[in-house]
């Protein structure tokens, strides 16, 4: 390629109104359109540190036994429901935030003042999204206003709007195959997350583990991302996971984070709710599960460790 066409692609990747390209992913996506342009094969993401931690009814226990593990997944779970600021309920986590914006009153600027005293005050490493798992098939059983591609999107790109030039990363949670959410992401988001559990569907014959049908399910769950940005290594996320089976769970934890970690995935929350459990049809359980699954948290803590990354 010619120096005069490699400077054209290079500025037209370059962030901007027009570009399309996220803020925190335009050197990335920059650097693999120069690569293709080159003839060269876009290489694999170096590995990341990932931050690790929980809901609030597994966090406390959790960075206990884990110093490192300092993520925490926060929910207002009512429309219209905002705290007057960003809320920090423990010190100095790595939050997930999760808000319900009425959709016409947020397309319409009604909620802007609100939401940005919240955004404003936010310290790093902070993380919004609205409306999580809003997808196909509907499993939290939001409104027709709510749970439709249309309105998913259009809110996703106004809480991007929102979120541009201060300390939070907008993003989209998903449930389910992505594959089947592809019509339902903004393209440009700053990251990609899914509440990814050990379903019956991602279990071996009896109920056993299958690290193969779960790595198989990240596979499929990043090519869909990778459809929807165009990037070959799109900021991923894992915000809400667990088994039913104490005995699946370092299995599944560190398959898992295995994955996040080869390919652009920071972050890692686990799930616990005692009335969810195996014994009640459930998808986790309560904290604490067994010893060894803690080990294998905090070992996991330190060998993804993400201060060094």
């Amino acid at each position: 390629m010619a120096l005069a066409s490699l400077q054209d692609a290079i500025s037209r990747l370059r962030p901007g109104p027009a570009a399309g390209v996220s803020r925190r992913d335009a050197i990335t996506a920059g650097g693999l359109a120069i690569a293709g342009a080159a003839g060269l094969t876009p290489t694999m993401s170096p590995p990341t540190g990932i931050v690790f931690g929980a809901d609030r009814s597994g966090y406390r226990g959790f960075h206990h036994a884990a110093p490192l593990a300092v993520g925490l997944r926060w929910y207002f779970n009512r429309e219209n429901q905002f705290p007057p600021a960003w809320p920090e309920p423990f010190p100095s986590t790595h939050m997930t935030l999760s808000l319900r914006p009425n959709p016409s009153d947020l397309l319409a600027g009604k909620l802007d003042s609100r939401l940005m005293a919240i955004i404003n005050s936010a310290p790093a490493h902070s993380e919004l999204t609205f409306w999580h798992e809003n997808t196909t098939g509907n499993p939290l059983g939001y409104p027709e206003d709510v749970n439709n591609a249309r309105t998913a999107r259009r809110m996703q790109e106004y809480g991007l709007n929102l979120c541009q030039g201060t300390q939070v990363l907008f993003g989209v949670i998903t449930a389910g195959p992505v594959a089947d959410q592809v019509g339902w992401m903004a393209p440009d988001l700053d990251w990609y997350g899914d509440d990814l559990y050990e379903f019956a569907r991602l279990r071996g014959p009896d109920n056993t583990f299958s690290k193969k049908k779960v790595t198989a399910r990240l596979h499929q769950n990043l090519h869909a991302w990778q459809k929807v940005t165009g990037q070959e290594a799109p900021a991923i996320r894992i915000c809400e996971t667990n088994s039913p089976f104490n005995s699946h769970r370092s299995a599944l934890f560190t398959t898992i984070a295995g994955f996040l970690a080869r390919h652009n995935g920071n972050r890692m929350l686990t799930f616990w709710n005692a009335k969810r459990g195996l014994a009640h049809g459930g998808l986790d359980g309560p904290w604490p599960p067994s010893r060894s699954v803690i080990s294998t948290l905090a070992w996991l803590t330190r060998e993804h460790d993400w201060k060094t990354s």
